[in-house]
C-alpha cells in the first residue's frame, strides 16, 4: 500500500473524533502525587517503581525522615539520634504481620516489635530498595484544587524555608494517615504545671521518671503501654479510668512461643523457618521454596488474625467465647479487686465494640502498692498536681497525657474537587448528638463523622483521581490492608495508562449503595453496641467501618468494580479510542501473538518474524 493511499484515510469525524495515532495496549504517560512517606507512602513507591510504567511519582512529607507516625512519634528535638519514644512504644501485632511481604524481616528480636525496630525496618527499605528519590522531605502540601479546564490536581507546598511552591499531578493519593495529629488536652490548669508535662507523642529524650511522682492521663493504647512499662520505677503513680475496656492479652499471643510467653524473639518466625527448612532440605529446592519459607510466620499469624472477625458477629459461638474468655481473664488478672473490676471490665458491651487492647502487665501493673487508681477525674491541675474529684491536692514531678490523636478522616488541608466542594467541609457537615460530642471532649478526642460520602474507604464523591490510604471505613491491621490498597491503586493508575481516562470518580449511586449495605450490616456486629470509641463518636452513632471481614475487603480491593465509576476520555471522549489503529502493542513488544492457544514452556514469548518486518512497515 502506498504512502499517498494511507494519506488518503479518513482521520477525523464530523464531531471531531479522530483515531488515535497507536496500538492497543500504549501506556501514557502520568503523574501522580503522594502525600506522606509512611508506610503507604513506602508501599506505594516499592509497587511504581517495580511495575509502574511512564509514571512519574513524587511524595510530599512533611516531616524530616521516613517513617510515618513511627517517625513522629518521638522527640523531633534530637533528629540526629531519634530514638526517643514513649516506653513501651510498640505494635500490639506481631512483627511478622507488621512488614511488607516483599521484604520479609526474619531478625525481628521481638514478637511485639518496639517503635524504634519498626521505623529502623521501613527507612531500611527505603534506602535497600533505592525509593528516596520518590521523596520531597520536609515539605508539607497545604492545599489541593482540582483543575477541571486541564483535569489536573493542583498543589500548593511548603518547602523547608516556608516558601510556597505549586505543583499539578493527574492522580492524588493521601498517603497521610491519622496518627500524626497530636494536641494537648483541653483540661483547665494544664498550662499553669510548672512540673515537667509531656504527651505520648512529643516524648522528651532527657524526661528522667525514675524514683518521681506522675501522673498519667489517658486509659488508650499509649496510655495503658507507657504505665505498665514505668510503674516498677517510678515512686508514685496516678492514673485515670473513666470508661471500661477490654483489655486482652495481644493479637496472636498463642504463637509467642510456648505458653505465649516469650516475648523477647519472634518465636513464632524462627520456629517456623527451622521446620521449614528441615522439611525443604529433605528433598529437591523448587523454584519458591524460599519465598514460603520466609512468608510462612507471616500467614501463620495472619491466619488467626483473620478468624478473628468471627466474633464481631453478634450471637456467633465465636463471640459467646470471646466474652467469657475476655471476662475471666481481666478479672483473674485483677486479682478479685471489685473497684478495679467495677471499673474496668464492661458490662454493657461486648468484645470488639472497641478494638480490643493488648495489655500485657497493664492491669497487673494497677495493683502495685505505688500505683493510685482513679476512676472519677480530677478538678483540675494545679502548678503542683491536681485537685482529685473530692477536692484534695497532690503534688506530682510530672504528667503525661497519653490522649492520642485527632483521629478524624477530614483531610488536614483542604481539598478542593469538582464544583468547589471541600472534603473538609463535606464530612464536618453531618451532626453528631450533643451527648457524644461531650463524651468525646471529655475523652480528649476530636469527632468523627459518618462519612458516607465515601466509598470503600478509597474515594469520595465529587472528587476525581483522588484517592485515600485507609480513608473512613478502612479495615484490619496495616500492612496486609495498605499492600491491597496499594495494588487497587496500581491496576486503577495502569487502567487510565491505557484507556488515556483524564478523570474518574465514583458514582454518587455506587457510593450511596454501599453505604447503604455498610450501615444496615453494621447493625449485627459488636461495633454496633453500646459503646464509643476512635471508630464510633457515641453510642448511638453508626460505626466508621467495613461490613465486612479483612479476607473480604482484600478480595473486593483485588478486583475493582469498574462500573462504579464515572470516566472521561482523552479521546474527544470515545471510550474506545484506545483501540487505536487496530493493532496491538503484543505484536512489536516481544509477546506471543498466539497465547491464546496457551504459552509454550509458560513463556509470553512472539517468535522472530524479523524478516517479514520490512513488509508491514507502515503498522
Amino acid at each position: 500500500m502506498s504512502e499517498l493511499e494511507i494519506q488518503q484515510w479518513p482521520s477525523e469525524n464530523e464531531r471531531g473524533y479522530r483515531i488515535p495515532v497507536q496500538r492497543f495496549g500504549t501506556i501514557h504517560p502520568i503523574k501522580v502525587v503522594a502525600i506522606g512517606a509512611g508506610i503507604s507512602g513506602i508501599s506505594l513507591a516499592h509497587d511504581i517503581q517495580q511495575y509502574g510504567e511512564q509514571v512519574e511519582l513524587t511524595i510530599y512529607e512533611m516531616g524530616k525522615d521516613v517513617g510515618g507516625t513511627w517517625f513522629w512519634n518521638q522527640d523531633l528535638s534530637c533528629f540526629l539520634q531519634p530514638r526517643h519514644l514513649y516506653p513501651g512504644c510498640r505494635c500490639d501485632i506481631p512483627s511478622v504481620n507488621y512488614q511488607m511481604s516483599w521484604c520479609p524481616n526474619p531478625k525481628w528480636s521481638e514478637y511485639y516489635s518496639t517503635a524504634v525496630e519498626i521505623h529502623k525496618y521501613y527507612k531500611d527499605l527505603v534506602e535497600k530498595f533505592g525509593l528516596r528519590k520518590y521523596m520531597r522531605l520536609s515539605h508539607e502540601v497545604v492545599r489541593a484544587e482540582w483543575a477541571e479546564n486541564i483535569n489536573r490536581w493542583k498543589l500548593t507546598i511548603k518547602d523547608p524555608d516556608g516558601n510556597c511552591l505549586l505543583d499539578e499531578c493527574n492522580v492524588l493519593i493521601n498517603a497521610g494517615g491519622v496518627l500524626n495529629d497530636w494536641k494537648w488536652p483541653d483540661i483547665e490548669g494544664l498550662c499553669d504545671f510548672q512540673g515537667t508535662l509531656c504527651h505520648t507523642a512529643r516524648w522528651p529524650a532527657d524526661f528522667d521518671y525514675k524514683d518521681r511522682s506522675v501522673a498519667v492521663i489517658g486509659s488508650g493504647s499509649s496510655g495503658i503501654q507507657v504505665l505498665a512499662t514505668i510503674q516498677p520505677e517510678v515512686k508514685k503513680l496516678f492514673h485515670w479510668i473513666r470508661s471500661p475496656t477490654w483489655i486482652t492479652p495481644g493479637f496472636a499471643q498463642q504463637f509467642a512461643g510456648p505458653g505465649g510467653k516469650n516475648f523477647r524473639c519472634a518465636w513464632l518466625g524462627s520456629k517456623l523457618i527451622q521446620l521449614d527448612k528441615l522439611r525443604y532440605s529433605a528433598q529437591r529446592r523448587h523454584r519458591g521454596s524460599e519465598e514460603k519459607i520466609r512468608r510462612r510466620p507471616s500467614t501463620c499469624a495472619q491466619s488467626e488474625l483473620n478468624e478473628r472477625f468471627k466474633f464481631i458477629v453478634q450471637g456467633t459461638p465465636e463471640q459467646k467465647a470471646a466474652l467469657q474468655f475476655a471476662e475471666k481473664d481481666m478479672r483473674q488478672r485483677l486479682n478479685g479487686d471489685r473497684r478495679l473490676i467495677d471499673a474496668i471490665v464492661p458490662t454493657k458491651f461486648v468484645v470488639g465494640c472497641r478494638r480490643p487492647t493488648p495489655g500485657n502487665g497493664y492491669l497487673e501493673a494497677l495493683l502495685e502498692p505505688n500505683v493510685y487508681v482513679y476512676t472519677e477525674m480530677f478538678q483540675r491541675i494545679t502548678p503542683k498536681g491536681f485537685i482529685d474529684n473530692e477536692g484534695i491536692e497532690h503534688t506530682v514531678d510530672a504528667i503525661i497525657c497519653a490522649t492520642g490523636f485527632n483521629t478524624s478522616f477530614i483531610p488536614r488541608f483542604p481539598v478542593i474537587g469538582r464544583g468547589g466542594i471541600n472534603v473538609q467541609d463535606r464530612w464536618k457537615e453531618y451532626p453528631i448528638d450533643s451527648a457524644s460530642i461531650l463524651l468525646i471532649q471529655s475523652c480528649c478526642l476530636d469527632p468523627l463523622t459518618p462519612c458516607t460520602e465515601q466509598y470503600l474507604s478509597l474515594a469520595v464523591k465529587d472528587t476525581p483521581n483522588y484517592f485515600m490510604y485507609y480513608g473512613p471505613t478502612g479495615h484490619g491491621s496495616g500492612a496486609p490492608m495498605i499492600e491491597a490498597m496499594t495494588k487497587c491503586f496500581m491496576q486503577i493508575i495502569r487502567k487510565m495508562q491505557v484507556e488515556n481516562i483524564v478523570s474518574m470518580q465514583v458514582k454518587h449511586k455506587a457510593a450511596d449503595d454501599f453505604n447503604e449495605h455498610r450501615e444496615l450490616y453494621l447493625k449485627r456486629t459488636a461495633w454496633a453496641g453500646q459503646c464509643s470509641s476512635w471508630f464510633k463518636p457515641g453510642p448511638n452513632a453508626s460505626p466508621v467501618m467495613f461490613p465486612g471481614n479483612r479476607v473480604l475487603f482484600i478480595e473486593l480491593l483485588t478486583n475493582p468494580r469498574w462500573e462504579d465509576w464515572d470516566y472521561e476520555y482523552g479521546y474527544a471522549q470515545n471510550r474506545f479510542g484506545y483501540l487505536g489503529n487496530g493493532f496491538t502493542m503484543r505484536e512489536v513488544d516481544g509477546r506471543d501473538t498466539t497465547f491464546y492457544y496457551g504459552l509454550l514452556d509458560d513463556k509470553d514469548e512472539q517468535p522472530d518474524y524479523t524478516d517479514l518486518r520490512a513488509t508491514y512497515a507502515w503498522m
